[in-house]
Order: C-alpha cells, then structure tokens, then sequence
C-alpha cells in the first residue's frame, strides 16, 4: 500500500472524534432522512425475520446508533477505529465492542443478520476488501445496509456544467456514487432497496433563515417530486443488500486477529497461538494491534 496514503489513513481517522461539522438546517434534515431511513430499514427486516437481530455496526463511533435500534437489537457488535470515540460508548449488556476496522472483522463466517456502513466506507483504506469482508460475516440472506453522501448528486453536476470544483473533505478516501456501490456490491450479494434524497439546491444558504419545520416540509416534498425523476441523484443515498443464498448461519464467535482461533468474550490469551487478547475495558476489546500496513 502508498506509505503516503496510508499515513494519511492514520492521520485522519484513529482521531477522528466524531465532531460534526457546522452544516446547514437543510443538511441535518437531510441527515435525519437517512437515519430515518437506516432504521425503518432494520425494523423492516427483524419483522421478516421475527426476531431480534445480530446487528454489525462497521464505524460505530460512540454507538449513537444503538438508541435507535435497541428495539430490535438482540446482539450489537460495534467495530471502530478512533479510540476517542469508541470509548465515550455507554456499557450495554447486550453490546460488544471492538477497536478495529473493516477490513478485517475479527467474527467467524456467516453469523450476522445485519451490517451496517452508516457513512464509513468513504473512511476506509481498503473499501473492496471492507465489502469482502462485510459479506463474509452476513448469514446467508443477510442484509447490509449503506449510507453515504452522493457523488453523483444533482447539485454536482450542476457543479461541473460550471467548472466548479467538487470536494468530499480531506478526512474522506472515496466519494461514491449510487453505480459505484452497486459495482462493489454485485459480487457477493443482491440490492433489494435504494434510496436517493436531499434534492433541495440552494438551501444550505436559505435554510438559515427559515425554521426547521418549513424546511422539513420543503426537504419531503422535493424528495418526492424530485426522486422520481433523478431515482440516484440526491444529496444522499441508502442501499440495502442482500447476500447470496449459501452455507448455513453460524452463532457468534470472535477470532484471534493473529491465527483465526475463536475466543470466548473476556479472555486473555489465544488458546492456539498464546497472542495475548487486549482489553480496553471489559466490553471492548483491543483488535487493532496492527493496523493496516
């Protein structure tokens, strides 16, 4: 791997603290949608499924997602790679945490029923091998759910008809468009849902001076009107996939990062290699020994 990318991986996201930007009125409402979107995703599937749901939670941060979901959550395992986030996570009896990245998920085979990527895989170094690995831990016919922000939105193009430059952050890697997920996804499972949104152009600006009702109005009614004529253009997107019917689903087990030998939570040593297994905190295990290279 370019040293330089790497030391810029490093850089931008082991302290990431999960500070959000000071955005619009228009670009939180936008962010609520797809959030919003994210869960009625999950409790759409734990009915289908009529049970509670072994969720993987890729780029976790703090866990705030978990709120959101403890009504269907029946396991929560978070994976992150900033400790300055992972450690403000409340405690759960029912959560497992791990400092670590996704490209390398320390799970067994086929053991989750969801994996979420809420706005991480334009974080990741290796997003390919982060979507390998994402479908390797599904069960089969499990689900994984991605969020981003759109690199092919409207208001992009817009930007290019004019020369304007179009930037994504210097803590981004990728910026994805909706083909480009379905390009990375296409091997190893199939779409069953897509959701573009965010199709107001020019609020950013007026959203200061209007209230954050009126804008909430403005932001469902342009989505409506909007999303059907441009179905992958909005200012995000959500993808939800399914992985290929094989194999049989396994219960939870974690692995050794260094030989692949399952581990029971709280122990100290791998039985087969003797590496010894690095706590942070009783839930939260250290798997981030060595980083990516």
């Amino acid at each position: 791997m370019p040293s330089r990318r790497n030391e810029h991986w490093r850089e931008t996201q082991l302290t990431y603290d999960g500070s959000v930007g000071r955005y619009s009125e228009y670009t939180h409402a936008v962010i609520r949608n797809g959030h919003a979107i994210v869960v009625q995703r999950c409790e759409q599937i734990a009915r289908d499924l009529g049970h509670q749901l072994a969720i993987l939670d890729v780029g976790c941060g703090w866990t705030d997602f978990y709120p959101r979901l403890s009504h269907v959550i029946g396991t929560y395992v978070g994976v992150e790679p900033a400790m300055v986030q992972l450690t403000r996570a409340e405690p759960r009896s029912n959560q497992y945490l791990m400092l670590g990245v996704g490209e390398r998920l320390c799970l067994c085979d086929s053991c989750m029923d969801i994996v979420l990527h809420v706005a991480d895989l334009d974080h990741c170094f290796d997003v390919g091998k982060a979507i390998q690995e994402t479908f390797r831990v599904l069960k089969p016919g499990g689900r994984t759910i991605i969020l981003l922000e759109n690199r092919g939105r409207l208001s992009n193009d817009i930007r290019r008809l004019f020369n304007r430059e179009i930037s994504h952050g210097v803590e981004h890697l990728y910026y994805f468009t909706v083909e480009d997920i379905q390009t990375l996804v296409e091997p190893y499972g199939t779409i069953e849902f897509l959701r573009s949104y965010g199709f107001l152009l020019g609020f950013d600006l007026l959203s200061r001076f209007l209230s954050r009702e009126v804008i909430e109005v403005l932001a469902t009614l342009s989505d409506r009107v909007l999303g059907k004529l441009f179905a992958t253009k909005g200012q995000h997107f959500v993808v939800c996939a399914s992985k290929k019917e094989d194999g049989a689903a396994a219960t939870i087990r974690f692995l050794c990062p260094q030989c692949g030998t399952g581990f029971a939570w709280g122990d100290k040593t791998c039985k087969s290699c003797l590496r010894e297994i690095r706590w942070i905190r009783e839930d939260m295990v250290d798997m981030l020994a060595e980083e990516l290279k």
